[in-house]
């Protein structure tokens, strides 16, 4: 296990050379030196808070969340996702259903919505209360469906799910069915 470990930061080592040598990109803050400093670090080293040598890297915006209830939430009403998986930074709030960019950059979200069995479902992402994207489902079943976006956020920002019309939106107990996540790609 040890010689392959050794192995692993050799590579690595190599291929910074190669890249050093070939082109005016710092090995410093980038991808390959991060990947280079976790081969060579100790492999009991469990720091939690320790995302990377680079001072000028933060953590990463990101949040995951789940609907453990079905909700009405009314014309344009905003749908509030209660069970948080992940919350880096802290940007969304699972009492407002709200997502505030804690930094500027581009970000992706992704939900996924199951209607109430016979029942249409229109619910649309809203930036800063606009519009951007929807999602309508209207089947004999439990429908589902699901919506990926990239947008370009300002510090401070709001993004959030909406729905359209009277409509529910299906949950379980399993809170398999409908999710609401974002995380920042790029500064």
């Amino acid at each position: 296990m040890k010689l392959t470990h050794y192995m692993f930061v050799l590579t690595l080592s190599l291929i910074a050379e190669m890249v050093m040598g070939s082109c005016d990109t710092k090995l410093e803050c980038s991808i390959l030196g991060d990947l280079l400093e976790m081969a060579m670090k100790h492999k009991h080293d469990k720091s939690p808070d320790k995302v990377c040598q680079c001072k000028s890297r933060t953590k990463i915006p990101a949040f995951s969340s789940l609907l453990t209830q079905p909700q009405t939430p009314g014309d344009n009403g905003i749908i509030k996702f209660d069970k948080v998986v992940t919350n880096i930074l802290n940007g969304y709030n699972p009492t407002t259903g709200i997502f505030t960019a804690p930094v500027a950059g581009v970000y992706q979200f992704s939900y996924t919505v199951m209607s109430a069995a016979g029942k249409y479902l229109h619910v649309y992402l809203s930036h800063n209360n606009t519009k951007q994207q929807s999602v309508w489902l209207k089947g004999s079943s439990h429908e589902t469906g699901t919506a990926n976006i990239i947008l370009k956020l300002k510090k401070g920002d709001h993004v959030e799910l909406k729905s359209h019309g009277s409509i529910t939106i299906h949950s379980d107990s399993n809170n398999l069915y409908s999710s609401f996540s974002g995380f920042l790609i790029a500064q």
